[in-house]
């Protein structure tokens, strides 16, 4: 049995922030090498191939139609049947919402992190992880994996209160 490839186009997003010494949110940066590189070595991931750009990292607040084209583009052009976009979740459903147009004959699974990689609660690990799995068993269409759950894209949301993401229509649980 052949392993399947997955390629993983990594946008910025908190996933890959570097925050400064300061306490405003918005004293970020990001690194020259996205952390899915990093872990794709750490942990002998040899059937990804990961595509980053520092110079065009973003938070995804700032990202524009014409970013989420490009993501769009990407996922039309690149060669493999299981694709993950690593993307900040603030704005992750509206990109989703753009690739899901061009219906792909491919599971191209978005992600994201609460905290950034560089942090030791981070869930950028385990989501990216999941994403890769969901990318390789999922019929095609476009998902978003977050918190342990995979959902349609358009049959989720980001509860605003908790920050995690959940099917549309439910209750807050505060």
């Amino acid at each position: 049995m052949q392993i399947m490839r997955t390629s993983i186009l990594c946008l910025g997003g908190t996933f890959d922030k570097v925050y400064g010494r300061g306490a405003n949110v918005r004293d970020f940066s990001f690194p020259r090498v996205s952390a899915a590189t990093s872990m794709a070595n750490r942990f002998g991931l040899l059937n990804v191939d990961v595509v980053y750009d520092a110079d065009s990292a973003k938070d995804s607040m700032d990202m524009t139609d014409a970013d989420r084209a490009r993501v769009a583009e990407w996922c039309k052009n690149v060669d493999t049947k299981a694709c993950v976009v690593v993307h900040g979740t603030d704005t992750m459903i509206e990109t989703a919402e753009v690739v899901a147009k061009q219906k792909l004959n491919k599971a191209i699974v978005i992600t994201g992190a609460s905290q950034p990689a560089a942090m030791r609660d981070t869930d950028a690990e385990f989501n990216l992880g999941g994403a890769i799995i969901a990318s390789q068993i999922s019929i095609p269409g476009v998902y978003i994996v977050m918190n342990g759950n995979c959902f349609k894209w358009y049959a989720c949301q980001k509860n605003p209160a908790t920050g995690w993401f959940e099917a549309k229509g439910t209750p807050d649980s505060a």
